[in-house]
């Protein structure tokens, strides 16, 4: 079996620099924890997880709560690219990620307890499902945590600009000469009453008269619910011209949904998406859309909690707001 002195060894340096890098511990070069982590690996070393925990009480584990239905965080389209944005800031700190659904745990206290009972050093609340009350145990526990896309009283937070984004959408929208703008919006939350109160203002700015009926609640990433609110759309007498979806994966879906029942989106019709994934690279013609930067998120989420677990006397609770960019395809069509 290979020990930290067969490591520091073939790297010419001590124990104890050896047992840092592993660790993660701040007090040595990036560059020189890189190449000991690399000689590490290529040795096979194997830590010992249990004998790590007791000797730094530490788990070095960061849990990843979602709040997701028949998904998980690796087959979601955005929170995936939130969870690579962590992954590659805990793994440089030698922390390993877990995820977990607590929608399938149920009641607070149960997830509470679960999160004690596996040691987590962090949390990271990474869904726009939730709300203050999902998580009320954890918020009054001493675990850090910090969340993404929803601000909790007296913890961190790192936000994604929900009304830079929608705004620019509707501008954009304007500017190709479309006055009769719709919106597909998610279920009631955080993210959604931020998104609403953004599109309302931007249409009123534009002085566009925007009809109650142009407004349809659907769910984030389910493409029959969008479906259905472009039906709806659709058969309204003075129907849209442009319609705006929470997602891209709901835009998407929603045209292929059309198709195959024969009733397609007029070509007359412009859409765009919401968030910039890799399956807005996959539309034709090339969508529209806001692409977040879901990396940084994840990566600015993943520093704010390293900090508050290594450095708790130093920890001060702060909001980030990471701003996007739009993305201008050819789905928003311009009409005179």
């Amino acid at each position: 079996m290979v020990t930290l002195k067969d490591i520091s060894a073939r790297c010419g340096c001590s124990v104890a620099t050896v047992s840092k890098a592993l660790n993660g511990m701040p007090d040595i070069s990036q560059e020189t924890a890189r190449h000991i982590r690399a000689v590490a690996a290529e040795m096979g070393y194997m830590p010992n997880a249990a004998a790590r925990t007791l000797k730094t009480h530490r788990s070095r584990t960061i849990g990843l709560i979602m709040f997701l239905k028949n998904e998980n965080v690796w087959t979601h389209d955005f929170f995936s690219q939130i969870a690579a944005g962590i992954q590659s800031i805990t793994e440089e700190k030698g922390y390993d990620i877990t995820p977990i659904n607590a929608q399938k745990l149920g009641e607070t206290d149960r997830l509470l307890n679960y999160c004690i009972h596996r040691g987590y050093d962090g949390l990271i609340v990474m869904s726009a499902g939730f709300g203050e009350s999902d998580v009320q145990g954890l918020l009054s526990s001493r675990i850090p945590l910090v969340s993404i896309d929803h601000t909790f009283p007296g913890r961190s937070a790192v936000l994604s600009d929900n009304l830079q984004g929608t705004r620019e959408l509707v501008r954009y929208a304007y500017s190709m000469g479309h006055r009769r703008i719709a919106f597909i919006h998610g279920e009631d939350t955080p993210v959604t009453q931020g998104r609403l109160k953004s599109f309302c203002a931007a249409c009123e700015e534009l002085s566009l008269d925007i009809p109650p009926e142009y407004l349809k609640p659907a769910i984030y990433h389910n493409m029959e619910s969008a479906a259905q609110a472009t039906r709806e759309l659709l058969r309204l007498e003075n129907r849209p011209t442009c319609i705006l979806y929470q997602d891209d994966y709901c835009c998407i879906g929603t045209r292929n949904i059309l198709e195959r029942e024969g009733s397609p989106i007029p070509p007359e019709i412009s859409v765009a998406g919401y968030d910039g994934t890799r399956l807005a690279d996959m539309f034709l013609p090339r969508l529209t859309t806001f692409r977040q930067n879901s990396e940084m998120i994840g990566q600015e989420a993943a520093q704010m909690l390293l900090n508050a677990i290594e450095n708790p006397q130093e920890t001060h609770f702060r909001h980030i707001t990471v701003p996007g960019s739009l993305i201008i395809g050819e789905s928003i069509r311009r009409i005179d």
